[in-house]
Parts: C-alpha cells; structure tokens; sequence
C-alpha cells in the first residue's frame, strides 16, 4: 500500500489501526451501557443559560441524539459534536509536539510506544504520524511536560483527577504511559456515559457508577461522588490534577464550586487561554494558587506552538 510517510515518521511494521470486520464482544456490551445509560438523561433546556453552559447543554443534547439514534458509537470520533470539541488532527502545534517528544532521549522507550493510536471510536490519523492521531500526540505532550518539569512520573502517581475529560483521551494516555492507580474524571453526565464506553472498549478498568476500587477509573458528575471517591484516594503526595483548557472554559461558579474539592492534592498539570469572556484567567489562576498550601514549586509559562496559552505546573515535590 503506498504511503505519504517517509523517513522517521513511520516505525517498522506500524500501522493505523482500523476497524475489525467482527467488533469484539466486550465492545458490543459497552455499546449497550452506553445507550442504556444516556437513554435515561433528559434533553437539557438551553435558555437562559450563558453562553458557555448554553453550547456544552446543547452539545450533550446532541450527544444524546446521536447516541440514541443511527450513529454507531464505535465510530464516535466521527460525530459532528466530537470533532468540533474535543478531537484534533494536523494542526502545526501538533507537529511541533511530536517534534520535540522525539527528541527525547527515552523517546523509543517510552514516549513513542504511548502514541500508537486505538481504531476504537474511528479516529483519524495525523498527516505527521502514520500511527497516531493528533489527540493523542497533544495529550502525551501535555503529560511529558508534567514529568519533564516535575522529575514526578505518570506511573508513580496512586491518584489521578481530571476536570473535563473530553471522552477519555488523556485518561487513556496516562494508562499507556503505566498508570495503574484511581482515575477520577469530573465532568457532565453525558460525556461522562461517553467515556466509560470509550474506556471499556480499550479494556481498561472502569467502575459503574458507586463503585469504587483502588485501581480503577471513576467518571463520574456529582461532586459529592467525587468527595467520596478522593477521600478513599491514597497518599495526596501521589496525586495529580488534570485540567487542559476545561477549566478554564468554565463558568465562574462551577469553578468555585469544584476547585475546593482538589486543593488538596500534591501535583497540578493545568493549560489554559488566557481570557474566556470576560473572565481574565491569567489573574484568576494567579489568585487561585496562592491559596493552594504545601506546594511552592509552581511554574508557569506562555505555550509556545499555541500562543495565548499557558502551562501552569505545581509540585509538592522539592517545595
């Protein structure tokens, strides 16, 4: 088969991944939860909301119809309301990220072998990488910062919380790079049905709702579950929260509402834009770090591939 691919973007015997002929029965069965659960969650009204909750409501009620219609959830990474929200695939702030990942000297060890892309969901690949998409290449990035940072590895960590987790991408790429603790995902009732299917489907040990297990991975919507899952969680040194762009997209009151909930965690990975609205997010995550005790070692810089953009990184470790 011909391929655009040339030189070090390919790997011997790589390939993107597709879709089999028979889909697996463990997939088939959480293609039923999936429908079951989001069969029970009502359409949500849309007015009088601002227009940050507005777009999310609206995106969950399509969510809804395209599960609950027609469309195949294994190709979901093909759904209208996915790929305008939380899938990207060949911008140049991708390229340059799988540019600088290479150049690391555990690339081959470690960081290459956590790009290879699932066909689960029907993503499409990125032009830089035959084996990859872009989402996962960024995600993977956002991760080797964290440990580049920090010196703290992805694989030592017991507890992972993450605000917005999309469908499950960055979940995943913690996974691959050897994460074997409890995985907490904050985020709306519909992407959080969402991602317990994607999840599933890649094996991957995900709770029902009100189970709980050390290793395993909760997406849940509640922030009393969420409360009662962390306080189950293991050593707060140990942990990490996630928040790439999500929290930053988010109404004031949610965000005052939540961030308590994980002030007391040992590691921060945080990207955000700096203006959302009127909300300058530059003075907010400077206030909102001030109040966070026992970490001293924060850093915090303007993304350079996606200007108007900064990392901020916290760390219990060397404070």
């Amino acid at each position: 088969m011909f391929s655009i691919f040339k030189g070090r973007n390919t790997v011997k015997g790589a390939a993107f991944p597709t879709k089999p002929e028979i889909i697996p029965e463990h997939i088939i069965e959480a293609r039923a939860f999936l429908k079951s659960e989001i069969s029970v969650l009502p359409l949500i009204d849309t007015q009088g909301k601002l227009q940050a909750e507005a777009e999310w409501s609206s995106n969950m009620n399509r969510l809804r119809e395209l599960a609950m219609g027609g469309a195949d959830p294994v190709d979901f990474l093909q759904w209208d309301v996915i790929r305008h929200t939380m899938f990207v695939n060949s911008p140049k702030f991708v390229k340059k990220e799988l540019e600088l990942l290479r150049k690391k000297k555990d690339w081959k060890s470690r960081w290459e072998p956590a790009i290879h892309e699932s066909w689960v969901g029907s993503p499409d690949h990125t032009r830089f990488c035959e084996y990859s998409s872009g989402n996962l290449i960024h995600h993977i990035f956002h991760l080797a910062q964290f440990e580049e940072k920090t010196g703290v590895k992805i694989d030592s960590l017991s507890t992972i919380v993450e605000f917005g987790g999309g469908y499950g991408s960055m979940c995943r790429a913690c996974h691959n790079l050897g994460f074997k603790g409890r995985y907490i995902i904050f985020d709306l009732p519909h992407f959080s049905s969402l991602q317990r299917f994607y999840l599933k489907s890649l094996k991957l040990p995900v709770m029902r709702p009100n189970e709980v297990e050390n290793s395993s991975i909760h997406c849940c919507s509640d922030i009393e579950d969420l409360q009662r899952v962390l306080s189950l969680s293991g050593i707060a040194q140990k942990s990490l929260f996630i928040a790439t762009w999500s929290l930053s997209e988010t109404p004031m009151h949610v965000r005052d509402m939540f961030m308590p909930s994980v002030s007391g965690l040992g590691n921060y990975l945080i990207a955000y834009q700096h203006s959302f609205g009127e909300v300058n997010n530059i003075d907010y995550f400077r206030d909102w770090k001030n109040t966070i005790n026992g970490i001293s070692n924060w850093q915090e810089w303007e993304i350079p591939q996606i200007r108007g953009s900064n990392y901020l990184i916290g760390s219990s470790v060397g404070s």
